[in-house]
């Protein structure tokens, strides 16, 4: 029953429409039958009556009778008599005074009478104020036409005859008319019914009443569209289930992760947050989601990132304190295309003790640096006393050996440290000063081993940006090194530069450095010197790197063995220096990592 509703509700909307159709048709054929014989039957009436009238006034003509006589009297309703001369002015009329009836030789039912014949037209007439329809004959005697019979009638007057047929057959027609509306409402919403029952399940995503409907679709565009409609509703709740799902994995991610994250929306309300930034931003008194994380977060280098963010869509990251402790706070633009609107998240981390760590790490160095320096030295004191006795020379000299490598060693520990604990002081630097420093330090060196130390500066690379004390101390620790393997030939230091970079050489003609070790030479306590009989401390070259890392630059090697080696520095030529007013937080973050 179900199955056939459909299709019978059509087969009955058809047959409905059909009947309606030729019912309509047929009434409207009968009102124009009736008009139609109407006016057949008037104009055969205004005929007859002018073919009397002219007919009267030839035999009134012949016995000298006035013609007002022949168009007055008891004459039927609506109907009009004019009798015109043969110039076509009115001699007589029913209705009017013949001096206010206008020539009518012109019109076109007196020309068609004069022709031969009866003229026939509707036409308006100024004296009546109305459109009337004419007959018109002519009058003859004798084969002498004499002037013109006419009888007319108000147009409206064929309506009015014809009132009687129309006063039933109109108000049929409303009738069948209304019925047929009615049925057609009706039907019409028996015919939508299970269009309303499917927009009424998908409005209240009833898996349960789509699938009846879909159990019970036929195979018309509507039940296709029930059976798609469970189908996709059903994949929407296993979807929906499915992001549930994967919402509570997420969550419980985001809240064993220690730092504290957020996600806001374009406002800057909080759309989701973890457990630690529920608890950092007051507890769990109140609800974070909804609120403005200007309410929940009292930073303001913070919010200043987050309205960075927001405006100039770039990844700000910003360190800051408050109430005695250390934060760093990662604000980022997330995905568009996969969240649909504008999304940022925000990491907030307490670094307190990360921050504390390199300073308790730099005063322990220092520390213990100091205080091995100061015994070492005094010891180095009694040595030289004790060597004045010939039979302890040997032996001292390996004493005093190892004690000068603890005190080397303690002072590369100590500027290492100094290196990794402080930004550099950008400054325009005149290599030309640092190559005379350099001149000054290793003369006696250069003197007592024969190898000459020589410079190369071109006019670009004359000048940089860089912290020159950091910068002299690479380039001693660089030609101490060089010194170290290099029996004969020479140093060269040489300075360029590019379009993005100064670039900075220090080549010898020395040992070089075997392939299986360059991947190591900047490693800390890692030294080849000992392999030579030349020990060192194993921290020049991991200090050249911190020193190169710490200005944003790169140090490549190239070295062949028994031919000679070149450390190339390139530092960037966009260095410019802090501006005094500048906050911690608003500095660019120097690139760093661990050699």
């Amino acid at each position: 029953m179900i199955h056939s509703r459909p299709h019978a509700l059509r087969v009955l909307s058809v047959v409905l429409i059909v009947s309606s159709l030729v019912l309509a048709t047929a009434l409207a054929v009968m009102v124009a039958s009736v008009y139609h014989q109407t006016t057949v039957s008037e104009i055969s009436r205004l005929e007859t009556s002018a073919l009397l009238l002219s007919r009267t006034y030839v035999a009134a003509v012949h016995a000298g009778s006035p013609a007002a006589s022949l168009v007055h009297g008891d004459l039927p309703a609506g109907l009009r008599l004019t009798i015109l001369d043969a110039e076509g002015s009115s001699v007589a009329d029913s209705k009017f005074d013949p001096g206010v009836v206008a020539n009518r030789l012109a019109d076109s039912e007196v020309k068609r009478a004069a022709a031969g014949g009866v003229g026939i037209a509707v036409s308006y007439r100024v004296e009546s104020g109305q459109r009337e329809r004419t007959v018109c004959v002519a009058i003859r005697d004798s084969g002498l036409l004499i002037g013109f019979a006419a009888a007319s009638s108000p147009v409206g007057l064929t309506w009015q005859s014809a009132s009687g047929t129309l006063s039933w057959a109109l108000p049929l027609l409303l009738v069948v008319s209304a019925l047929w509306l009615v049925l057609a409402v009706v039907f019409a919403r028996m015919a939508t019914r299970p269009l309303a029952d499917l927009a009424d399940a998908l409005e209240r995503r009833s898996l349960q009443s789509l699938a009846g409907l879909a159990m019970h679709a036929d195979a018309t565009e509507l039940g296709r569209a029930q059976r798609a409609s469970y189908a996709v509703l059903q994949e929407s709740e296993t979807i929906t289930l499915r992001e549930h799902s994967q919402s509570s994995v997420l969550s419980d991610v985001l809240d064993a992760v220690p730092q504290a994250i957020a996600i806001l929306d374009s406002t800057g309300a909080v759309l989701s947050a973890n457990t630690p930034f529920r608890r950092l931003s007051g507890g769990n008194a109140l609800p974070v989601t909804g609120r403005h994380i200007a309410e929940l977060v009292t930073l303001p280098e913070c919010l200043a990132a987050i309205e960075r963010c927001f405006s100039k869509h770039q990844r700000q990251t910003v360190t800051a304190e408050d109430r005695g402790r250390d934060y760093s706070c990662s604000v980022r633009e997330l995905d568009e295309m996969t969240f649909g609107k504008q999304r940022v998240l925000v990491v907030l981390e307490d670094i307190t003790d990360a921050m504390a760590l390199p300073r308790i790490k730099a005063d322990l160095v220092a520390n213990a640096s100091h205080e091995l320096k100061t015994p070492l030295t005094a010891i180095q004191g009694y040595l030289e006393l004790l060597k004045e006795e010939p039979v302890n020379v040997r032996y001292l000299d390996i004493v005093e050996r190892n004690v000068d490598r603890l005190i080397a060693l303690s002072s590369d520990v100590s500027l290492l440290s100094r290196f990794e604990n402080r930004a550099p002081e950008i400054d325009l630097v005149d290599f030309s000063e640092l190559q005379r420093d350099l001149v000054e330090l290793f003369d006696k060196q250069g003197r007592e081993t024969g190898v000459a130390l020589r410079f190369s500066v071109d006019s670009e690379g004359g000048f940089l940006y860089a912290d020159r004390l950091m910068l002299l101390q690479l380039f001693i620790n660089l030609i101490e090194n060089s010194y170290r393997f290099t029996q004969a030939g020479a140093i060269t230091v040489s300075t360029t530069a590019d379009a993005s970079h100064s670039i900075l050489r220090v080549s010898d003609t020395g040992q070089g450095i075997p392939a299986r070790d360059l991947p190591r030479i900047f490693e800390r306590f890692y030294s080849r010197a000992a392999d030579h009989g030349r020990p060192g401390t194993g921290l020049g070259l991991a200090i050249v790197k911190r020193i190169v890392l710490a200005h944003n630059g790169t140090i490549d090697v190239e070295s062949t063995v028994n031919k000679g080696t070149t450390f190339v520095i390139r530092i960037p030529r966009n260095l410019r220096p802090r501006r005094p007013d500048a906050a911690p937080g608003q500095l660019s973050d120097t690139k760093r990592e661990d050699p």
